[in-house]
C-alpha cells in the first residue's frame, strides 16, 4: 500500500520524527486539531517506525494506563543496575517504544512525572510517542519531557492541496481507503463532484469482468441469444406498430437520408394527385361520383398516411419543447465561471438517447445534457458535459475513467457557450 501525503513537508516531518526515535534517543510529539487527519498520518508513522526499528518493540496505551506506564517503566528500571539505567547508552539501541493515544487527556502530573523518569533514567531506552489532537498543550507541559523531544505539527490541507491528494489515491487505487477520512474533515467539498465518481469504477471493472466469464460457458450463450431474439422480435413487432415511438433512432446521415427520400416521394405524389383534384368548394357542393380522380385517390391510399406522417413529423420537430433537463442544462452552462474546462462526451441528435447513455454509464452521474446548435441547422443536438474543473490536468484525469463511454474531449467553458444558440452562415 502507498503512502499518500497531502504536501511533501508533511512526508519530510514524518521521515524526521522517525530518525529522531530511531537513531537520536528522542521522544515525539503528534500533534493535530483534527482526530481523523492524526489517526491517519500516525498510522503511517508506526508503520515506518516497525520497519526502522525491527527489534524494538511498539506498545499502545492509552490515557487510562498512565499508572500502568509508571510501573512498567519502574520495572523495566528495576532489573537493571544502577550505573546501567544512568548511562545513556547507544541513541540507536532502542527498547521499546511507547505510543500514548489520546494523550491530550492526560492529567498534566502524569506527562511531567513520565518526562522527569525519561530524563533521570535514560539507560531504560525507552521512547515515548504522544498522539494528541485539539487545541495545543502548553509548552510547560510539554517542556517537561526534556529537550530530547520532537514536535510534528499537522495542518489542514487547502483545496489544492486536497484535489492532488485525491488524484494521487486514484491513481494508487485507495480512494476507497481514504475516502473516510476526506469525508471526516469534510474536504470532499474540495474535489470536483465529476472526480468523486471514481469510487464506482473498481466495483463496475470485477462486475463486468464477471458477466463475461459468465457469458463465456456454453449454456449460457444458448440463453443470452434466445433472449437477445425475443427482444428484438418484441422490439420489432412494436416498431411496425408504433413507427413514431422509434423516430429518435434515425439520426446522422440515415436521417437525412430518409428526409430527402420522403420529400422526394411526397413531391411525386402531389404531381400524381393535382390534376385529379377538385376546389374545395365544388367538392362539398357536389355528391360523391365515381371518377378518374376518385380512383386515383382509391389506387393512392398506401402512399397518402405516409405523405402525412412525414409532415406530422416535420410539424413535430419544429413546435415540441426543449426537455426540462435539457433546459436545465442549458442555463447551467450560461452561468459556467470564466477560465473553466470541461469534457464533452459526444453529441446525440436525441435527448432521449444523451439520457440513456448518461443512465448506462457510472461515470456520467454528475453530468449534465446541454443543447447545442450547428451552424445552418434549427435543430439542437445533445451533449454530455463533465465538470467544470479548474485546471487542464484535472480534466485530462477525469476522461481516463474505466466508467465513461468514450475518453472524451476536454473542451472551454467558451466553447461550450458559443454553441447554445442556433447560428446562420450565409
Amino acid at each position: 500500500m502507498t503512502d499518500l501525503f497531502f504536501q511533501p513537508l508533511d512526508q519530510a516531518r514524518m521521515q524526521a520524527c522517525v530518525a529522531g526515535v530511531a537513531r537520536e534517543g528522542m521522544c515525539v510529539v503528534v500533534h493535530c486539531p483534527h482526530t481523523a487527519l492524526l489517526n491517519y498520518y500516525g498510522q503511517i508513522f508506526l508503520n515506518h517506525l516497525r520497519e526502522t526499528m525491527p527489534n524494538g518493540t511498539l506498545e499502545s496505551y492509552s490515557p487510562a494506563d498512565a499508572d500502568v506506564l509508571i510501573e512498567n517503566f519502574n520495572q523495566l528500571v528495576s532489573e537493571m543496575s544502577v550505573q546501567e539505567a544512568l548511562k545513556a547508552g547507544s541513541l540507536s539501541d532502542v527498547r521499546k517504544v511507547w505510543v500514548v493515544k489520546n494523550a491530550h487527556s492526560m492529567a498534566p502530573h502524569e506527562i511531567e512525572l513520565l518526562g522527569q523518569l525519561l530524563q533521570q533514567f535514560p539507560g531504560s531506552k525507552v521512547r515515548v510517542v504522544l498522539w494528541m489532537s485539539g487545541t495545543e498543550s502548553s509548552a510547560n507541559i510539554l517542556g517537561a519531557l526534556g529537550k530530547k523531544v520532537m514536535r510534528w505539527q499537522i495542518e489542514l490541507p487547502n483545496s489544492s492541496q486536497t484535489q492532488t491528494f485525491w488524484n494521487q489515491a486514484r491513481a494508487a487505487g485507495q480512494e476507497e481507503d481514504v475516502r473516510p477520512m476526506l469525508d471526516q474533515l469534510r474536504l470532499m467539498e474540495h474535489v470536483p463532484a465529476a472526480l468523486r465518481a471514481v469510487r464506482d469504477s473498481n466495483k463496475a471493472a470485477p462486475t463486468k469482468a464477471k458477466k463475461k466469464f459468465k457469458l463465456a460457458t456454453p449454456k449460457m450463450a444458448v440463453g443470452f441469444l434466445v433472449v437477445l431474439a425475443l427482444l428484438m422480435g418484441s422490439t420489432f413487432f412494436v416498431a411496425w406498430l408504433q413507427p413514431e415511438a422509434f423516430a429518435w433512432l434515425k439520426f446522422g446521415a440515415e436521417r437525412t437520408e430518409a428526409r430527402a427520400e420522403a420529400d422526394a416521394k411526397a413531391k411525386e405524389q402531389k404531381e400524381a394527385s393535382e390534376p385529379a383534384q377538385a376546389p374545395e368548394t365544388a367538392q362539398v357542393a357536389q355528391p360523391a361520383q365515381p371518377s378518374q380522380a376518385a380512383q386515383t385517390e382509391e389506387v393512392l391510399p398506401s402512399k397518402l398516411p405516409e405523405e402525412a406522417s412525414t409532415q406530422a413529423s416535420k410539424v413535430a420537430e419544429s413546435s415540441v419543447e426543449m426537455p426540462e433537463e435539457a433546459l436545465e442544462g442549458k442555463k447551467w452552462a450560461e452561468q459556467l465561471p470564466p477560465k473553466r474546462w470541461l469534457v464533452l462526451h459526444g453529441a446525440y441528435k436525441s435527448f432521449a438517447i444523451a439520457q440513456q447513455v448518461k443512465k448506462a454509464y457510472p461515470g456520467l452521474k454528475y453530468s449534465r445534457v446541454v443543447p447545442v446548435y450547428k451552424p445552418n441547422e434549427p435543430l439542437a443536438s445533445f451533449v454530455l458535459a463533465s465538470g467544470p474543473f479548474e485546471a487542464l490536468q484535472s480534466a485530462e484525469e477525469f476522461t481516463k475513467l474505466s466508467t465513461l463511454p468514450s475518453p472524451g474531449t476536454v473542451r472551454t467553458e467558451r466553447n461550450l457557450k458559443s454553441r447554445l444558440t442556433p447560428v446562420a452562415r450565409p
